[in-house]
């Protein structure tokens, strides 16, 4: 009975395949622990990997920082650099060779820095300002620990990344403001109002240096003295404003909106005045400031402002007594021929590369109507767009602020006839060629009552808004 039953029992142990399955366990164990061990492995190389795309995304950015958008391209690959290996060495598991020198090239518009493991290219593009675009491309290995048992000592991992910055130009401003006489017309139908009234029809404030009892044209009698329409439309409760002080009070605010415009947008803005009548007078500065007709002290341009100044004439059709002139005082050939002359034959794209220089914008204040001579003869209507042209030519972009000639203002038999019938109604001559003389997008026009200080604020903001436009 004994027998049988140990024999029962060996039988059924030699049956039994429960210990194939301990050994199969354990022969299959392995191949896991190195599979959980690489999987670690493989993590550790993504949670790297993602640190150094961040890290190639802060590379390729600090070479297009407002303060680097200033700086050349090889200092903005430079920053680029350092910032990578300032912040990278310390990442933990990565197999990088810091020693390793790196060869650089650069021009005025590029720069490349490869040193086999941090790659960073900053071009630079100059057409109507600055953009610059900056290129990362990184490689390394992160460090295996038990995939290195088996022969596998790093996975290889890389990067790509790219940041685009725009920077505002460098801006010339030349600003040319028509103070001739037919810009004294009051600036408010309220100021027209008074204006004819007290001068019996006459909506202009001509400013005379004659005013006697054989010379009334243009002067009026006031408590017992000749005064010029210029001193009636001062002398008048409330006092009429004028388009030229209007002029006058936007340019002056303009040199505010372009100040902190400037610092806004990391850009240097200079400005130069200018007017003209019969002639073309460069007002500020007097002098060229480091070769340019401009100053980059815009506070300073702001007290020069009220230097534009009216023209004064002896009487009606002789700005010198006894000299007939026809009342020829707005000469805009003379005035464009004077521009010319006070601008560069050749603008910058207004970057801070070396050798380059400011971009250059012409803004034009005036009322449009042209009275000069040519020659001997008289030449009257819109202005010549030719001019224009020629300074557009140059690569000078024109903006032009229309302060609109009232038909109603030409209210004489003369002006009737040769002014308002050929030049004013209809058709309109004068707007189209302003229009024409104006480069796209900066033409604005302004009448009776309107904000001449908001416009020439939004002309220059346009003209702003558009020279930012890169390719």
């Amino acid at each position: 009975m004994t027998t049988r039953r140990l024999l029962t029992l060996i039988a059924r142990i030699r049956a039994s395949r429960r210990g194939n399955v301990m050994m199969i366990a354990a022969f299959a164990l392995i191949p896991l622990t190195f599979a959980v061990g690489m999987g670690v492995d493989y993590s550790r190389a993504a949670r790297l990997q993602t640190k150094l795309n961040a890290l190639a995304d802060a590379a390729a950015l600090a070479a297009v920082t407002k303060p680097m958008m200033s700086q050349t391209p090889t200092a903005a690959g430079t920053a680029s650099y350092n910032m990578w290996y300032q912040q990278a060495a310390g990442s933990e598991g990565m197999l990088t060779s810091y020693a390793k020198a790196r060869s650089t090239s650069s021009s005025t518009t590029s720069y490349t820095s490869d040193d086999g493991t941090f790659l960073v290219t900053i071009t630079d593009t100059n057409t109507n300002g600055l953009s610059r675009t900056a290129t990362v491309t990184w490689h390394a290995a992160s460090k295996n620990r038990l995939a290195n048992i088996l022969g596998m000592a790093s996975i290889e991992i890389g990067g790509t990344a790219a940041a685009t910055s725009k920077k505002a130009p460098n801006i010339d401003f030349y600003m040319m403001l028509d103070t001739s006489p037919s810009m004294l017309l009051p600036a408010t139908s309220a100021g027209l109002t008074q204006m004819t009234a007290a001068t019996n029809g006459c909506a202009f404030a001509c400013h005379q240096t004659s005013t006697s009892s054989s010379d009334p044209g243009g002067t009026q009698k006031v408590n017992g003295t000749y005064q010029d329409y210029y001193a009636v439309a001062r002398g008048l409760t409330p006092t009429v404003q004028l388009r030229t002080d209007l002029v006058s009070d936007a340019v002056s605010n303009l040199t505010t909106v372009a100040t902190s415009t400037a610092a806004a947008n990391g850009a240097v803005y200079r400005m130069g005045l200018a007017d003209f009548d019969y002639m073309y007078r460069q007002i500020w500065p007097t002098t060229p400031i480091s070769g340019f007709n401009v100053d980059s002290n815009l506070s300073r341009v702001k007290t020069h402002v009220a230097d534009a100044q009216v023209l004064a004439y002896c009487r009606n059709n002789q700005r010198i007594c006894n000299t007939s002139d026809n009342d020829t005082g707005t000469n805009f050939t003379a005035a464009f021929t004077g521009a010319l002359a006070t601008m560069p034959l050749v603008p910058g794209n207004g970057t801070n590369v070396v050798g380059d220089t400011p971009q250059a914008i012409l803004f034009l204040i005036t009322d449009g109507m042209r009275d000069e001579l040519s020659g001997s003869s008289r030449v009257m209507g819109p202005i010549p767009t030719s001019l224009c042209d020629s300074i557009k030519a140059r690569g000078i972009r024109i903006a032009v602020l229309y302060t609109k000639y009232l038909p109603e203002s030409a209210s004489d038999s003369w002006s009737i006839s040769n002014v308002k019938t050929p030049y004013l109604t209809p058709p309109d001559k004068i707007s189209p060629a302003l229009q024409s003389c104006a480069s796209s997008g900066l033409y604005y026009e302004v009448t009776t009552d309107d904000d001449i200080s908001a416009a020439l604020a939004a002309l220059f903001n346009k003209a702003i808004a558009t020279a930012r436009l890169s390719q």
